[in-house]
């Protein structure tokens, strides 16, 4: 009943369909960002005729295809017309068993009629400016103050000359990501979204410094707070409060404002002084022991 696609057997038409009359937000799914974010490394697993469909991506390791989300791309899943758990699940079942699984996340919409592990993330709906900020915690009300210091000493610029400085302070700064090359990749992905207009970008300075760095995810109904990045040597605590109110200005009255995470104490306060809501999406992540012995398994099983 579930069938998996590589990406040249695509009826890119269909798949199309599937998204525009689905009931669940398809922003990430979405064929022009998928090939950005993922490059030909995707495919399909779809239910019956495209009734539903589910995008999976992989990276390829020493010939082995794992499954696991491609960069900045926050949510999958399941698109359907009516979310139908059971359909869900199918496809849950049809990818663990079939595939080895880093990590692979579906969408708020999807439910299941079994336990799964799950994330969380924090959404602002759509609401004018001025009764979003009344539901700001106290305190965040007061950070976002532009008092004299942050009038004379901050700038804020959209139109971002992509230099060697705004560069060096993502590689200095961005967090979560060892390795030199793959913040490299990061910031070609961040690149590549820009040029094609799926991504708006932002710089926050003080003093002539940068200090944070925003870029902003555009779906249809929905901005996503795909990087948020600060220096690790603020001049100016209130400066990352300021810079989320300053695109929530911009942009909560026509479209909602996903956070995009995150499960670390920390960061979830932030955002809860916004006053955003959490919510939550299933998973499946796997560690790395788990990987190699399904690896295992499944070159056993096509051998036999």
């Amino acid at each position: 009943m579930i069938k998996r696609l590589k990406y040249h057997e695509i009826d890119f038409v269909k798949y199309q369909k599937s998204l525009s009359e689905a009931c669940q937000l398809s922003d990430f799914a979405r064929k022009d960002f998928l090939n950005i974010v993922a490059g030909k490394n995707w495919g399909l697993l779809i239910y019956k005729d495209y009734e539903a469909v589910m995008p999976i991506a992989w990276s390829s390791n020493f010939g082995i295809k794992i499954i696991q989300m491609p960069a900045l791309c926050h949510q999958l899943g399941v698109f359907s017309k009516v979310d139908n758990p059971e359909v869900n699940l199918s496809f849950f079942e049809f990818l663990k068993k079939n595939f080895a699984i880093s990590f692979y996340a579906f969408n708020k919409g999807n439910g299941f009629p079994v336990d799964t592990q799950k994330k969380k993330s924090y959404l602002l709906p759509k609401n004018n400016y001025e009764d979003v900020k009344k539901k700001y915690h106290i305190h965040r009300r007061r950070n976002v103050r532009h008092t004299e210091d942050i009038q004379t000493n901050a700038e804020f610029n959209n139109k971002i000359d992509f230099n060697t400085h705004v560069e060096d302070f993502f590689l200095q700064n961005v967090r979560g990501i060892d390795k030199i090359p793959l913040k490299k990749v990061y910031w070609n992905t961040v690149m590549k979204l820009i040029e094609t207009g799926l991504m708006e970008t932002f710089t926050v300075k003080y003093k002539g410094n940068i200090q944070s760095f925003v870029a902003m995810y555009c779906g249809e109904e929905t901005d996503y707070l795909s990087m948020f990045i600060n220096s690790s040597q603020l001049e100016n605590k209130n400066l990352p409060s300021i810079a989320i109110d300053y695109q929530l200005q911009k942009c909560i009255e026509e479209k909602s404002f996903d956070f995009m995470g995150s499960n670390v104490p920390s960061v979830a306060s932030f955002n809860e002084r916004f006053g955003a809501k959490e919510y939550f999406f299933s998973i499946i992540s796997h560690q790395k022991l788990n990987i190699i012995s399904k690896i295992i398994k499944l070159v056993f099983t096509k051998n036999r």
